[in-house]
């Protein structure tokens, strides 16, 4: 295993660990703010407001690299599954090129909506206060690039001729 690939998966270790974390405090956010709504007459101020914008964004958006050097995501195989090893590399490579591609723009229009949404001090009005939410928004570029990273070194490795990753 070469050191970057060990880098990036590090990286994705260690986000995919955060959303797992986000995925506890939105369960634990979520029974505390049940409980206090039907034992106190007081529910939990902002509950869905940092449900939707925090802990459901992390829970997709940070494990994405993981999940992609894991073979996570869903693979449709009908064409090529009996392909030999070097034109299903090459295939592989030119998929792989379109992700980065399309995770690329995606990163991009997402880094810029999220410096606008930092600048406004975005914020989203419960029934007492306001929730800042702009930090949320950095959480789907920090996902996607962390994806983006993964799927560059990928894709060098199967130019390459290396079979890189746990995939063909």
């Amino acid at each position: 295993m070469f050191d970057i690939e060990r880098q990036i998966k590090k990286i994705g270790e260690v986000l995919a660990l955060v959303g797992g974390v986000m995925i506890i405090a939105m369960m634990l956010h979520i029974v505390a703010d049940v409980a206090m709504k039907y034992l106190l007459n007081d529910p939990i101020d902002g509950t869905t407001e940092i449900v939707a914008a925090y802990y459901m964004v992390g829970v997709v958006f940070l494990p994405l690299c993981y999940v992609t050097f894991t073979s996570g995501h869903i693979v449709v195989e009908t064409f090529t599954q009996r392909l030999a090893a070097r034109p299903l590399r090459l295939i592989t490579a030119c998929a792989g090129l379109a992700t980065l591609g399309y995770l690329s723009f995606i990163t991009y229009y997402t880094v810029i909506e999220a410096l606008r949404r930092t600048e406004e001090g975005e914020a989203w009005e419960t029934s007492v206060d306001l929730v800042a939410v702009w930090p949320s928004r950095w959480l789907l570029p920090i996902g996607l690039a962390a994806m983006a990273l993964y799927v560059l070194f990928d894709v060098v490795q199967r130019l390459r001729g290396k079979a890189s990753l746990n995939r063909g």
